[in-house]
């Protein structure tokens, strides 16, 4: 059989067999050592799981599953992101922002270009076997969802162009805050603006405005704003997050976990691992002298910067939900509580 002129590893099976068996600590000192990859603290490599690159980056806490492949000319994944058990991602450039997690069996690959290129936010999430082609560049912003077996697309190909057939090689790209829900299809060229929604088993193409709504096949804006998204008064914002905490507090003691009254303080416990949750109202301030290093603050008013510097210096972990934010690292309460408010879409960025 003849060569091609350009070699297309589509799996890197020499780095596989070098580098793929060797334990997490290994991995790291060889990456390190060999190949000049830049790797943070804490990264963590299943077996198998390997990244191939010219220039490599991985930040602090990254996590590359069992078997899963990340290769590229340019690779950059930020920290707290993980690729799941058995995906594949392959491109020209691969962009990963921080806490973005690409779950298993997800496929990004495809024929490439120079230009070839997958930037993914951060705090995004690709579900289990979504299917992404980024020849041209596929951007997808901040606080983005992909639901499992979407497909995304940027090239449209297969009939003879010299006998007429259309050929199309597009760009796509997807705000901040979109969510696909389960088997979307996006076509090459299409654009969808920040915080719009897409039903499920959509096809869409072309430009949707940001803040709709938009389902069908094609996919059509069903809603707008000031009807969509819903806008919650003060009272049934707090009422929301008081139910957060008593369905928190119950998923703790259903794994076996204990939480005590501690004025002003709850006190958490599951197995040897412990924590104290400062719970601010609107319009709270925590008490002065009270918070020790290790605590976690929640908060559901925005914390002025002075209260966050004050916080970041005596090393108190915080979850603000009215500014967006949290703290750089955090205890395993604080990590958890994170956790459980992404499953009600609250994604907290990290202090820089």
């Amino acid at each position: 059989m003849s060569a091609s002129l350009i070699p297309k590893d589509r799996i890197p099976f020499r780095h596989l067999l070098l580098f793929g068996w060797l334990p997490s600590p290994l991995k790291r000192l060889a990456y390190r050592w060999l190949l000049g990859y830049r790797i943070g603290k804490g990264v963590r490599f299943s077996f198998g799981g390997i990244v191939v690159g010219k220039s490599v980056e991985l930040g602090d806490h990254v996590e590359i599953g069992l078997l899963a492949i990340v290769q590229g000319r340019n690779i950059s994944i930020g920290r707290h992101s993980s690729v799941g058990t058995m995906s594949y991602v392959s491109c020209e450039t691969i962009q990963i922002g921080e806490d973005a997690k690409i779950r298993e069996q997800v496929y990004v690959g495809g024929p490439q270009l120079p230009e070839s290129r997958f930037q993914l936010g951060s705090r995004t999430i690709i579900l289990q076997l979504a299917f992404i082609n980024p020849t041209k560049p596929i951007v997808i912003g901040d606080d983005t969802g992909i639901g499992g077996h979407c497909l995304i697309f940027t090239h449209g190909v297969w009939l003879n162009a010299l006998d007429g057939y259309p050929v199309n090689y597009e760009p796509v790209t997807l705000g901040k805050s979109v969510w696909l829900p389960w088997r979307v299809f996006v076509m090459p060229g299409t654009t969808i603006g920040d915080g719009t929604v897409i039903g499920a088993n959509s096809l869409v193409s072309g430009t949707i405005p940001p803040g709709s709504l938009a389902v069908g096949s094609p996919a059509k804006v069903i809603r707008t704003a000031p009807d969509f998204p819903r806008r919650l008064s003060d009272a049934q914002r707090t009422a929301l997050v008081a139910q957060m905490i008593t369905e928190f507090d119950q998923f703790v003691g259903y794994h076996g976990g204990t939480i005590s009254e501690e004025p002003p303080f709850r006190s958490y416990r599951v197995g040897g691992k412990r924590g104290r949750l400062l719970w601010l109202r609107a319009g709270a301030v925590p008490p002065d002298g009270a918070l020790r290093r290790g605590d976690c603050v929640l908060t559901e008013s925005a914390l002025p910067q002075a209260l966050r510097d004050g916080f970041r210096t005596r090393g108190v972990h915080w979850l603000d939900l009215g500014g967006k934010t949290r703290s750089r690292d955090g205890s395993p309460l604080t990590e958890e509580l994170a956790l459980y408010l992404g499953r009600y879409g609250i994604r907290l960025a990290r202090d820089a």
